[in-house]
Parts: C-alpha cells; structure tokens; sequence
C-alpha cells in the first residue's frame, strides 16, 4: 500500500489473480470470487471481478473502473446502419446509462460496469425484459404487450433487421467508449459530445462537494479577497513569440483578463483567464484558461475572433524539413484534420481548438488517439495491434522531421493557419483552396438556425 502506482499491473500471461471465498446469493453456499487488477493500456484501471459457484453452477461477471473519472462527461451516439456496427466493442461504466430513442427505451445505469460488443447488450437487455414475461402475461397485460413490442423490435436490431435505430450513450464519468469502426478515419456513424456534468451527477457517483465544502469553508475565510475582479493591463501577444513548450495555462499568466467565475462543477468561485493572441498576416485568436482551486477541474479552450466568413478554407501543407516543424499552427474547432499518408482523418472539432506549431499539433494528435482507444493494447487482436502500432511509429517519424508528409486543415470557416515563413514572399509548400459549404456545412456550424433580427421574438 505505499506503493499505490503499482497496485494496477499490464495484464500479461503471468498475472495472477487474488481468489476469495464469497457466498453465493443463488443458493447461499460458498463459492469463489477471482479478482484481477489491471489495466488496459492508453485507456484506465479496471478491476475484473468474476464468481463462480461449484454447488449450483451460478455465475457473475463484473469489470469496475479503478482510476480517475475524467474530467467531463460523455455524450455517445452511434447510428447503426448495417449488421457490421452490431460488433462495435464498447465500454460501458457504471454511471452510464443508455438510449435506443426509437423505441422509446432506456436502461439507467445500474452500478455495474461492462464491456461487450453492442450485439453482446442487445442480447443482455433481451434476456433481462423477457424475465417475469409470463406473469406480467396475466397480470399487467398493458405492461406485457408494450415489452413484448420492445423485444420483437430488439430481436429484430440484433440480427440486422428493421435498421437504422440509434444507439446512444450518456455517462457523467466520462469513462465509457464505443469503437470507431473506420480506426483512424473519421467515423460519419459516431458522434462524441464532451460535457459539463452537474453537481447532482457528480453527488450520484459518490463525489460530496458539500463535504469538501464544509471541510474547506475556515480556509476559505483565510484566503485574499479580490477587490477588483477585472484586472486589466492585457496587450496583444504576438503568436511568434509565444513558447510551444509551455501549457497555455502558463502562457496567459502574465498578460490577459483575469474573471472570477462560478466553477461548472461544484458551483465554487474559480479563475477564468482570458487573452487576445495576434497571429501575424492572419487574425486575433482568444485564448481562455479556466481554473478550479476548489474541485481541480480545469478547461482550456482557443477559439478564433470575427465574424463566420461566406466560405470554408482548405489548408495543404508539404512537408520538406525539420524547419517545418516550428511553423505557427492554428487549427480551428470548425477543422477537421487530415494526414494522407497514413490514411488518418480527425473530424471537425476532434482536438478542438489548438494554436501551437506543427510538431505540437502532431504530438496532441498522438496522445489523443492514444488516449481514447483502449483496444490498442492487450484487448486488441493481433492484426489491429500490428496496425496501430506502425501508424504511431510513422506518426513519431513525422513528428521528429525524419519523414516527409502532407498536412490538411478543411475549415468549414475560415479560421484556421498555418505560418507562412518566408512572407511576404510566396509560399510554395503551401497550397489555399476556398470552397463553397454545403447545406450540411451550414447545419453542423448551425448557421441556418442563427436568428441575427427581432430577438425579442
């Protein structure tokens, strides 16, 4: 226990799992409960849990997360269009609770996580409606006839029948996953949604702000009270001579607007950090830090100034040199990203905001997918871990200038950059297309639902 890092162990061949005596809740005899703590790589801790009973035959398995929640919540949607999406592995935490809108259906998080294919829980929401369905038959036969609909309906999904329906996915902890079918190439059928989660979802997964609250209130007392909010003195920062190598946290210390603001999370006052960044020959960008003391929740975020230009923009970059590397990088929330090479396509507003340079914006682009995918490492089969493997060896290779490659921002708006370093001379590794959106461009910015006149109505 004084080495709490390394209670979670690689799961290998050789790991050995802690064997319990436990009674089983069926017959009420002993049984065994294995646990196993482990984790799966560039995702979180887990512990898997699994009983088995020798006098009856009852079984259980379970699989809790053991690590940190993150820190947002998760909204996923997933349109099943055809019987291949019914083998997407997902994860799904304990606090997540899933939807099927068409059927009118939830299932409420039941403090129990899983991970299974999206086949695999139909067949489990199947087995636990058709439960008591012979004496709801006789005793709620309104309640009967309405389940028995679900389950035909469900029956039909799981073997591809009756398609598309909507699978969807909300959980405060943030822990819970669904599987890009298309590995590195942007998934049309799957939609993620970060969120703030409330002070009820977090009191419902066991966190008490009201605890911390009481335990922190004498400190509290003992802090500094500002008695100007605002502190200006903020100057444009001139994007060349900012320093990649710091957090933005960091780069807006010393020149930017400083707001209290009520934390999104436990409601406590926290510090919202705002400055404007001017890119040369390009716009002001607005970068915002907000910070937490209280709970520790922290959220960044860089968004461009101005107004919605008439057309989106296609950014190419060529790839010649180490020197490439440093150049200036600001890709907007509207871009999506793309590197032919190695066949890798991030949807718009993936990464979100990111104002740094070339080699910077590789790097986040490592640790996101690193980060997101848990079946990179010992739960994924053979083929996808060959794959995956080499797309991050080519991706370090990009980022150490050891490989020449193309970079592609499409920017449904005009607000993304990348520095031009012999201007105002022309650049020739870099090529500029303007293209006119598509009704679908505009509905994903929202810009046909924009109301810009008669607000009081």
């Amino acid at each position: 226990m004084n080495n709490p890092e390394v209670i979670y162990a690689n799961l290998t061949g050789d790991s050995e799992p802690y064997v319990t005596d436990s009674l089983c809740v069926n017959c009420e005899q002993q049984g065994k409960t294995t646990i196993l703590l482990t984790k799966i790589p560039m995702f979180s801790n887990i512990i898997i849990i699994s009983f088995d009973c020798e006098q009856c035959g009852y079984k259980n398995n379970e699989v809790q997360f053991g690590g940190e929640i993150k820190d947002k919540g998760i909204k996923l949607s997933l349109k099943v269009t055809e019987p291949q999406d019914l083998q997407r592995q997902i994860i799904r935490s304990e606090f997540c609770k899933a939807m099927i809108p068409e059927l009118e259906f939830e299932m409420p998080s039941n403090k129990k996580s899983s991970i299974n294919t999206l086949e695999g829980f139909l067949t489990n929401i199947i087995d636990d409606l058709s439960h008591d369905q012979s004496i709801r038959k006789y005793t709620q036969v309104q309640v009967y006839d309405r389940i028995e609909y679900i389950i035909e309906k469900l029956k039909e999904f799981k073997d591809g029948q009756g398609l598309p329906f909507n699978w969807i996915m909300e959980d405060p902890s943030g822990n819970s996953f669904i599987q890009n079918l298309n590995e590195l190439q942007d998934d049309p059928q799957l939609k993620i949604q970060n969120y703030i989660r409330t002070i009820e979802e977090l009191e419902d997964m066991g966190y008490s702000a009201e605890n911390q609250k009481q335990e922190n209130q004498q400190l509290k007392q003992q802090q500094q009270v500002i008695t100007d909010p605002i502190h200006q003195g903020t100057e444009q920062i001139q994007a060349g001579g900012q320093n990649f190598n710091q957090s933005i946290e960091d780069s807006v210390k010393n020149e930017s607007i400083n707001i209290p603001t009520p934390c999104n999370v436990c409601k406590e006052m926290g510090e919202n950090k705002m400055c404007t960044v001017t890119i040369p020959h390009f716009k002001e960008i607005l970068i915002m830090s907000f910070n937490c003391g209280f709970c520790g929740f922290k959220d960044t975020e860089v968004k461009a100034t101005g107004e919605i230009s008439k057309q989106g923009k296609i950014i190419e970059l060529k790839f010649e040199n180490e020197n490439d590397l440093c150049r200036d990088v600001f890709k907007s929330d509207t871009a999506k990203l793309i590197i032919p090479e190695i066949e890798l396509e991030l949807g718009t507003g993936t990464l979100g905001g990111v104002y740094s340079n070339v080699e910077g914006l590789l790097e986040q682009i490592l640790t996101r997918l690193r980060d997101t995918n848990p079946f990179v490492g010992d739960s994924a089969d053979d083929d996808y871990k060959k794959k995956m493997e080499l797309f991050f060896l080519k991706l370090e290779e990009f980022k150490s200038g050891n490989s020449k490659f193309t970079l592609i921002i499409r920017d449904l708006v005009e607000n993304s950059f990348i520095q031009n370093p012999f201007y105002p001379k022309e650049d020739n590794q870099v090529k500029i297309t303007l293209f006119d959106r598509t009704p679908e461009d505009n509905d994903e910015l929202g810009i046909d639902t924009m109301k810009t006149e008669n607000y009081q109505n």
